[in-house]
């Protein structure tokens, strides 16, 4: 497309859907006329798509998932657009610079964990790679808190995201359909055991979707979003307006738009509140209704359900799927019960992101009968049949049954959403190898006994054309120039650049960008905290959720040994920036004071005339998406330090590898692969693995504690500062979990950490040879790619090709 087309497309969006000429538009304003101007080059394209798609009535995929995590998507459809540069000569000669226009667009953040961040890059691969899908998520009206530093400490504010606008979702209120709750249930024919029944819903509530188009890396693809937004109905709320109480109607009909104010947090899954149970549950049943809609437009027999359709649960949040399903089946379509299961099972595949039996999230029967009465029956009879069939077929023995069932016993009986997940799907997988072994061995043995073809692994992977080539133009360039462009779409092309390494002119051009990437950074933490970082030092990061498993205070401890070894007349190899940022849960006592420690060390350190110009540490406020495309191309070390078990998969592990960083990594979940792949010499690992964590017996943390003199001395420093410090001694109970139980092993890997940064130190000075092994891991990344990732969930679980 040429520039002045898209110049004029930008002016007739700004007039005609903005009413704003040059004179009154503000730079928000023309973030907005500039994304109708792109979405609308989307558009025939997404009618294209989606016409190809029913036409050849072709098997779809439909990927449920209650967070997507996309930060911005201007810059990124552009990128699959291919009008990026035709665009930015449009607006140059507006006035104004594309850069300029970007930084006005929100993160558009549904969620807060990795599993967000992993379905945005599944969806984004399905559509490069022109795969027959549909995602489904959640309109939340509010998106991830914004975090505020006051004092150090964490301080939440609500997001309004929505408040401005969102160009990229279009309103589909003819696809409405109704949700209901409560209310009570009948059989309709009292002969049948197991249905149909009637269930008279006393609560209803609109879904509402909003579609954004998802496309292709230039490929004409243009694959959907469907979120929804859940609005009263007006027929709940008459009787009270009937009744001249206008004003209850109205509270009634806001309590019930509440289900999809905000994403209800899952740190405490053992809470099951009434309004999180609805959340999880309006969004599947808006979406199985829809996907049986569209089944139906193009097939006659609901029979055949499970040769046309996959539905993919993201997490066992969607696990009330299942029993919509069976209910769906059984009393909407009257399918046979026993025909209705075996179509169920046939259609669900599920991934469960899940280490600790602990974290499988269970609700109280109670609750779920008075919220959803008709699916309390119909898992009270799946679980009958379930458990007959296994005692016929392999075993009656009370513990394995009971590991088998869908209902928890105890003094409140709890139904168990994982359970019931894996034993509605065909195929479970988890998300790195590690990860995989603790599914089948401590979460699920008992139902690898039974169906062991059932679980597989398909190790998670990141969209590299957003967190490569999106948010690192000039090393994508670099990269262009030596192997072409073929890699962009067949990532594993970036093995061809190991033949570089020995190429000392490709490896300072790589120092180089890298140099300016810090630069970028740089400046963009100085304007928000003050904190000047020196570009020559090493940037040291970690990043992400901020979380006692994640050990940013191994981290710290390491910055505060550095400190005392400079305060005692030392020398270190080189300077470091140690950046931090991340957030942590509002309810998660520790963590918050995990990041209040991050920040009076770095008071400590910055205030120190002595110091300051040989280290700097700088906790960067509010992460999310937007910081993330400045930090991952700028670090030069990448902090990935999580304890091993404890966590599914790492993400950001493989985005600043893809960007050249270095890291230093714990033997832990997507580590193990990363390390494999890249080479254990070109990364720089540490610690005990999870079986000597395992076997590790009687341990005592204050007694290694005492007998290691750099830990005594960095908490006696640290026990020192705080009674200065406002509200300081919130931070003893942190100090206290670590000296009384370190569930973490943070004291056990800590003199394996310090020598492997030790080691670092002395790699990072030999400039040359730092940037031979960061060219060494991008060349090696591309098994990362979560095009790797969809291609092995297209070709053995879900059985879809491209039509």
């Amino acid at each position: 497309m040429e520039s002045k087309e898209l110049k004029d497309s930008f002016y007739r969006y700004l007039r005609y859907f903005l009413a704003k000429d040059d004179s009154t538009a503000t730079s928000y304003d023309k973030y907005m006329a500039l994304a109708y101007a792109v979405r609308s080059e989307l558009v025939d394209n997404w009618i294209k798509t989606q016409k190809t798609y029913y036409e050849h009535n072709v098997r779809r995929v439909f990927f449920l998932s209650m967070e997507y995590i996309f930060g911005k998507s201007l810059r990124h459809n552009l990128l699959n657009l291919g009008i990026e540069q035709p665009m930015n000569t449009a607006v140059r000669s507006l006035g104004i610079s594309l850069q300029e226009i970007y930084s006005q667009e929100d993160d558009f953040e549904l969620g807060n964990s990795g599993r967000g961040k992993s379905a945005v890059c599944f969806i984004e691969s399905m559509a490069t790679l022109g795969i027959p899908a549909m995602g489904y998520g959640l309109s939340y009206d509010y998106s991830q808190f914004q975090q505020d530093i006051r004092n150090g400490v964490q301080v939440e504010r609500p997001y309004d995201w929505l408040n401005r606008g969102h160009p990229w979702e279009i309103v589909r209120p003819e696809y409405s359909c109704s949700v209901g709750f409560a209310g009570d249930c009948q059989p309709i024919n009292p002969d049948m055991t197991l249905g149909p029944y009637e269930w008279k819903a006393s609560e209803l509530v609109h879904a509402i979707p909003h579609d954004v188009p998802i496309p292709g890396y230039r490929n004409g693809v243009v694959n959907t979003l469907r979120l929804w937004s859940a609005r009263a109905s007006e027929e709940f709320l008459a009787d009270y307006a009937n009744h001249n109480d206008y004003v209850r109607a109205c509270e009634e009909k806001s309590q019930l738009g509440r289900i999809t104010k905000v994403l209800f947090p899952e740190e405490d899954i053992r809470r099951a509140t009434e309004l999180r149970m609805k959340q999880q549950f309006f969004f599947v049943s808006a979406a199985l209704q829809d996907i049986i809609r569209r089944y139906k437009t193009c097939n006659s027999s609901i029979l055949d359900l499970h040769k046309k359709t996959i539905i993919h649960l993201n997490g066992s949040r969607c696990a009330l799927a299942v029993p919509e399903l069976m209910r769906i089946l059984v009393d909407v379509e009257n399918v046979p019960w026993d025909k209705a299961w075996e179509i169920t099972k046939n259609v669900f595949a599920y991934t469960s992101n899940a280490i600790l039996r602990d974290n499988l999230e269970a609700w109280p029967i109670y609750k779920v009968a008075k919220i959803l009465p008709r699916h309390m029956q119909i898992i009270f009879d799946l679980n009958q049949v379930h458990l007959e069939e296994i005692r016929k077929t392999i075993s009656t023995d009370d513990e394995f049954i009971r590991d088998l069932s869908l209902i928890e016993e105890g003094e409140v009986k709890r139904i168990k959403l994982a359970n019931l997940a894996v034993a509605g799907s065909f195929s479970v997988n988890g998300v790195s190898r590690e990860q995989s072994e603790i599914i089948k061995k401590k979460l699920f043995p008992s139902y690898v006994r039974c169906s062991p073809g059932k679980f597989t692994n398909a190790t998670t992977g990141v969209a590299h054309r957003r967190w490569l080539v999106c948010i690192n133009c000039e090393l994508t360039n670099l990269i262009n120039s030596a192997i072409g462009e073929k890699w962009i779409t067949d990532p594993q092309e970036l093995a061809n650049l190991e033949s570089y390494v020995v190429d000392t002119g490709f490896l300072n051009e790589l120092a180089v960008i890298k140099t300016k990437a810090k630069e970028n950074l740089a400046s963009a933490i100085e304007k928000n905290t003050g904190i000047k970082p020196d570009t020559s030092s090493m940037f040291d990061v970690q990043s992400g959720k901020i979380h006692n498993y994640k050990r940013q205070v191994l981290h710290i401890l390491n910055v505060l040994y550095r400190y005392q070894m400079l305060k005692s007349g030392n020398k270190l190899d080189c300077s470091r920036v140690h950046i931090f940022s991340g957030k942590a849960s509002p309810s998660d006592f520790l963590a918050k004071q995990i990041i209040h420690l991050i920040n009076v060390t770095a008071d400590l350190v910055n205030k120190d005339p002595e110091i300051s110009d040989l280290m700097k540490v700088v906790f960067v406020p509010n992460f999310g998406m937007s910081w993330a495309e400045l930090m991952i191309p700028a670090a030069d070390l990448s902090e990935q330090l999580s304890t091993p078990s404890f966590e599914a998969a790492s993400t950001f592990n493989m985005k600043y590898a893809f960007n050249g960083a270095l890291t230093i990594a714990s033997r832990c979940g997507t580590n193990i692969e990363l390390i494999e792949k890249v080479g254990a010499e070109n990364i720089f690992l540490f610690g005990k693995n999870s079986e000597e964590i395992s076997s590790i017996q009687n341990y005592r943390p204050n007694d290694l504690l005492s007998s290691d003199q750099r830990l005594k001395e960095i908490f006696s420093l640290i026990e020192g500062l705080l009674p200065s410090i406002p509200d300081g001694s919130a931070i003893y109970p942190l100090l206290s979990s670590i000296r009384d139980s370190d569930r973490y092993f943070v004291l056990i890997d800590f003199d394996d950490y310090i020598k492997k940064q030790t080691e670092i130190d002395k790699f990072y000075i030999n400039k040359l040879e730092w940037s031979r092994k960061s060219l060494m891991n991008i060349a090696r990344m591309g098994y990362f790619s979560s095009d790797r990732t969809v291609i092995e969930y297209s070709q053995s679980i879900w059985k879809v090709l491209a039509p």
